[in-house]
């Protein structure tokens, strides 16, 4: 029997279209404030010429003041004086259930402070006919005051979030027609705080990837990542599965990001937004994530059930496999899954019914996200097969040094407490035991000597530990902490996975505090290393 991906009903979608109209805000009384009235069009991936709607809304700061002082932390709130409607031309009439409508959207300062603020309200809403008002709940943020001067507050974009029982909201996004005065100007005094900073790690990464987020100067306050272009424009902040982002102690940003695996590849800048101010990184490339599948048998008899099984699709696409008669692809061959939020897919039922099929196709729809593995349909009494079998055996954890002497720089004694330096003999580790066990190599040191009764404790020699991780390894070492090497120190490691092995390379910086009037002579201590 064909089986062929499902559509979503048209009908359902017609609950997710919102009202045709982006709002804007008006400031409670302060320095300047009016309510604002303006077109906007809205677009939905499932309706097609929704009619432009007009708009009233209110800015509100609180708390409402004469004149604002630099580092004021303030409410701004984006209240709708009149709402959109739900498009008339919505399939079969069907509500906006109540409480099913999610509003976020931005305010955009010029002035003192430049910057687009995101502000959402609850998921709180009456349902709504087509052709009624949807009365989206009033939007809210914080923002920091940091740059004296006159502050303008503007409305932008706006999207509202539709939950129709699809498995996924859909969205709704609305614009001004034309540009938008701004609703409230505010009074700020007092001295410039410092500009935020961004700085993002690695410098490449693969979509679905993690990029480490660094920054100073960021007031306290909910942060928002986006991914935009290189240039900085086309901001997004729907590229960005996931954030750890956090301002701690001296007003340090930290964490992470998430890329989603859908992501072009391309260069890109992170900028992140908080309460009142924005910066961006340096570039970041990313590279497309590469869709993988894997058969649960590559032959079989006309009959055969083929489990797919594979990584890398877009979160939510469906996912369609084929049965391929040479290049000619078969629609009664086929079965599909939606991709899961990390990009996995599981097609559990596609049957090869047909004795002419020699590949199996996994696409997301087009040509270009195709992965394609070979299947051979056997015939009883016309295929033989034998089972071939070989063994694997697993090799040993090993240790290598290039010497085993090392020799520290001279001092000569001058009235003050010096330093020997040097460098530990590099030490190869191979790690050939194909298992998913990790490793550490340790060391430790004996106090040192000159023979005539002369001593430096063992806790005067410290190291400063460096390891790479050799071409083709399946597991990544990284160095120890520096600090005394004593009874037992760590010079680097490698942690257990799914996959663990390689060779490695460990070596470190070396240094033996000296006291200002050590006993002259040569000293010598044994340094013992071990790896477990």
């Amino acid at each position: 029997m064909r089986r062929i991906a499902p559509r979503r009903s048209t009908a359902l979608i017609g609950t997710l279209a919102m009202a045709g109209t982006a709002g804007l805000i008006a400031l409670a009384p302060s320095a300047s404030a009016a309510s604002v009235d303006y077109r906007a069009h809205c677009t939905n991936p499932f309706l097609a010429d929704i009619a432009d709607g007009d708009l009233k809304m209110d800015i509100q700061v609180t708390p409402a003041k004469a004149t604002y002082t630099v580092g004021d932390q303030v409410t701004v709130t984006w209240k709708w004086l009149k709402y959109g409607v739900v498009p008339v031309n919505t399939p079969f009439g069907i509500h906006v259930g109540e409480n099913k409508a999610l509003p976020k959207g931005e305010v955009l300062l010029t002035g003192a402070q430049t910057a687009s603020v995101p502000v959402e309200g609850p998921r709180i809403n009456p349902d709504a006919a087509p052709g009624e008002e949807l009365k989206l709940s009033d939007m809210t943020t914080s923002i920091t005051l940091t740059k004296p001067g006159t502050l303008n507050l503007a409305p932008g974009n706006y999207t509202s979030f539709v939950d129709a029982g699809l498995g996924s909201d859909v969205a709704t996004a609305c614009t001004p027609v034309t540009p938008v005065a701004p609703g409230t100007t505010i009074n700020v005094e007092g001295s410039s705080t410092a500009d935020p900073t961004v700085t993002a790690t690695p410098g490449e990464v693969s979509a679905g990837g993690q990029i480490t987020i660094a920054g100073n100067n960021w007031p306290a306050g909910t942060l928002t990542p986006e991914l935009c272009a290189a240039d900085g424009s086309a901001c997004d902040a729907a590229k960005i599965s996931g954030n750890t982002l956090a301002v701690g102690s001296g007003n340090k940003l930290a964490g992470t990001v998430t890329v989603r695996n859908n992501v072009a590849a391309g260069d890109y800048k992170v900028k992140v937004k908080g309460s009142g101010v924005e910066a961006l990184s340096g570039v970041v490339k990313v590279k497309a994530v590469e869709r993988k599948i894997s058969l649960s048998v590559d032959h079989g008899p006309v009959g055969t059930t083929v489990v797919i099984t594979g990584s890398g699709w877009t979160p939510g696409n469906y996912v369609l496999a084929y049965g391929m008669a040479g290049d000619v692809q078969d629609d009664d061959v086929s079965a599909y899954t939606e991709a899961a939020a990390d990009g996995t897919i599981n097609i559990t039922d596609l049957v090869v019914s047909k004795d002419n099929i020699t590949a199996i196709k996994v696409n997301e729809g087009s040509e270009d996200t195709t992965v394609t593995k070979p299947f051979r349909v056997t015939v009883p009494g016309r295929d033989l097969s034998q089972t071939v079998t070989g063994n694997v055996v697993a090799g040993g954890l090993t240790i290598t040094q290039e010497a085993g002497a090392i020799k520290l720089s001279d001092i000569t004694l001058n009235g003050q407490a010096q330093n020997m330096t040097g460098a530990l003999n590099t030490v190869t580790v191979k790690d050939f035991r194909g298992g998913n066990t990790g490793w550490t190599l340790t060391g430790s040191v004996s106090d040192f000597t000159n023979g005539s009764g002369g001593k430096i404790g063992a806790d005067k020699f410290t190291w400063t530990p460096k390891v790479t991780t050799g071409t083709g390894s399946p597991s990544t070492a990284v160095p120890g902490s520096t600090g005394p090497i004593g009874t037992g120190a760590t010079l680097a490691s490698a942690p257990a996975g799914a996959s663990t092995g390689g060779t490695f390379s460990a070596d470190a910086d070396l240094s033996l505090a000296v006291p200002a009037y050590q006993a002259i002579g040569t000293y010598t201590s044994t340094l013992t290393l071990s790896i477990s």
